[in-house]
């Protein structure tokens, strides 16, 4: 067992020293892992010592160790389907399903994430240690919470791929639902955890207390009174552990060799939106792009998910400033920035969602041109609602009715905006999607990453565009400047239309004689 132990943790390091020295996308990958590990050890660490000198430290306890699985096992749902060491690579090795399940979870635990948990559950113990005589029974526990964590997000991992692989479109709806409360809470409940006192605090952690993770974090909380107490809840909250490893050893054992399900087909103008959408493409060599595109990301568990995921985004930043600010003005109601961040989120893979349709008409004469006008047609039609929802949504909240035609005005021209910047993030770094749902099948590895970077970047760029006309349109709308109003909400919409028109342009070009490179960067490894 140690042997093993001491072989996957050597592998993970040449693996992840393979990736170093290979450059491009995996070398990034790899840096960016190392530095958002070395990030979160350092700030969590420091939330963790000072929260173990606050007032409210015990009450704190319970709730950070309670919190902390929560938001692994979130990860683990959302963006936790893969795994530093591939199962069905070793299923063929000759190690026993106990072995196989030890040494995977070696590889997760000395990995960068894992040695920044480590770091994590040291601030844990040093800040929670108030005498010395208690240090053993908080390590203990502290222990007991690391191997919650890492169980809990290796076997949500397992379970949500084999359902993947067993019934794709079950597992991609709760991905993408997974991925919206995950999105929802981050965004709602720090604020709403800050608006109550010390008081309904400690009632809330009397009621977290009764979990398993609650157990081990009122272990910690009544190690400086009674070791004997602190021991003895330390066993009830490690109780769950011997369900968790037996779910994982499980788990693996079938994923390792799952086959995938197909799915059934789906009749295209079945409903009245779909044939409106059909009709809104329109016809000729981009209508007819724009409709496959359209087809293909709803009828594609992968891209489905990630249209909701998006739209939830995007519906959850706008609504912000009218749910959580006391006094919400124009603000609230001009959400072209929020419209924007769901575009982005919902179509930054538009090319290779289809990518190998679009490089073999591109192969066989069809010009860039077509490509790059479809993807960005199709984006539109389904984002467009975005636009419309999310300031009527925001009005009506917040009873401000009158900066509702504004709001729709400056959400037309954060769809345009956005579309455009999705094209040239999509053209940049398309992603090949595998025709398998078995979320370990990829394209070429690490291109997540440039994307995710691209992302920020994308952003960052259209703040810089986009940011002076709305603090120009949020001064003269509080101000009731209606003449300025018109003009800027005229200019946002110009804005947009030029970003689109631009992100059309870039992407023809960028695609203008590459069609066997793009097809390349499509076609998912096999």
């Amino acid at each position: 067992m140690r042997s093993t132990a001491r072989s996957f943790a050597r592998l993970r390091w040449r693996l992840f020293g393979g990736a170093i020295r290979h450059g491009g996308a995996e070398q990034l990958g790899a840096v960016l892992s190392v530095v958002a590990s070395a990030i979160v050890a350092l700030g969590g660490g420091l939330a963790l010592l000072a929260a173990g000198r606050s007032d409210e430290w015990q009450t704190l306890a319970v709730l950070i160790c309670f919190t902390a699985v929560l938001a692994i096992l979130a990860m683990g749902i959302v963006a936790g389907v893969s795994q530093p060491i591939d199962p069905r690579v070793v299923a063929t090795e000759p190690l026993s399903d106990r072995n196989r399940a030890i040494g995977l979870l070696t590889a997760a635990a000395v990995g960068p994430p894992g040695l920044a948990g480590a770091v994590l559950g040291l601030a844990l113990a040093a800040g929670m240690t108030h005498r010395p005589e208690a240090l053993p029974a908080v390590a203990l526990a502290t222990l007991s919470w690391l191997a919650s964590l890492l169980l809990v997000a290796r076997t949500a991992t397992n379970g949500l791929s084999l359902l993947l692989v067993r019934a794709p479109r079950l597992g991609q709806f709760i991905v993408g639902f997974g991925g919206l409360a995950f999105y929802g809470l981050f965004q709602f409940v720090p604020a709403t955890f800050a608006r109550i006192d010390a008081d309904e605090r400690a009632d809330l952690a009397a009621a977290l207390q009764w979990t398993p993770p609650g157990q081990i974090g009122e272990a910690i909380a009544v190690a400086q009174e009674s070791i004997a107490e602190s021991l003895a809840r330390t066993v009830v909250g490690s109780l769950w552990l011997i369900l968790l490893w037996w779910g994982f050893v499980a788990s693996t054992d079938r994923l390792a060799v799952a086959m995938r399900s197909g799915g059934q087909a789906v009749s295209a103008d079945r409903n009245v939106i779909a044939r409106w959408a059909h009709r809104a493409c329109g016809s000729g060599a981009v209508g007819t792009v724009a409709w496959r595109s359209l087809l293909t990301r709803f009828r594609t568990p992968r891209t489905a998910i990630e249209t909701i995921t998006g739209a939830g985004v995007g519906l959850a930043a706008a609504l912000s400033p009218a749910l959580f600010r006391d006094d919400p003005g124009a603000e609230a109601v001009l959400v072209g920035g929020a419209v924007q961040l769901g575009v982005l989120f919902m179509a930054g893979n538009s090319f290779g969602n289809d990518g190998p349709a679009v490089a073999y008409e591109m192969l066989a004469g069809a010009e860039p041109s077509v490509a790059a006008a479809g993807k960005a047609r199709s984006i539109l039609i389904v984002a467009a609602p975005l636009a419309v929802i999310g300031p009527v949504a925001a009005a009506a909240i917040t009873d401000t009715w009158r900066f509702l035609p504004a709001g729709l005005g400056v959400g037309v021209g954060g769809l345009l905006a956005g579309v455009g910047a999705a094209v040239v993030q999509s053209c940049l770094v398309p992603i090949a999607v595998p025709e398998s749902d078995n979320p370990f099948a990829s394209g070429e590895s690490g291109q997540g990453i440039l994307a995710a970077a691209l992302l920020v970047l994308v952003l960052v760029g259209l703040t810089i565009v986009t940011v002076p006309i709305g603090l120009a349109l949020l001064w003269a709308a509080d101000r009731g400047h209606a003449y300025a109003v018109a003009g800027l909400v005229v200019a946002a919409i110009v804005l947009g239309a030029a970003v689109y028109r631009g992100g059309v342009w870039f992407a023809t070009r960028r695609l203008s004689g590459r069609d066997e490179s793009f097809l390349a960067s499509v076609t998912p490894a096999r």
